[in-house]
């Protein structure tokens, strides 16, 4: 999935979320029902935008014998 595909797809996976949201609110609403939709939404965005971060180098540990000369 490259970066265009996955703007787009959080996108309409934040408006399903907000219609979702819209809907809940409706007196007579399948709560239990839309409540485990917006669990898979939730985790699904979760995902991607995991997915676009760039991950940070670690910084590489120094080699303690070479420190050890200096003392």
């Amino acid at each position: 999935m490259n970066e265009s595909d996955r703007q787009a797809r959080i996108s309409q996976l934040q408006n399903h979320r907000h219609a979702l949201l819209q809907q809940r609110d409706r007196r007579g609403a399948p709560i239990a029902s839309i409540d485990m939709e917006l669990n898979v939404v939730r985790s699904e965005l979760q995902a991607l935008y995991e997915s676009g971060r760039v991950p940070q180098r670690t910084p590489r540990p120094r080699n303690a014998a070479s420190h050890a000369r200096t003392a």
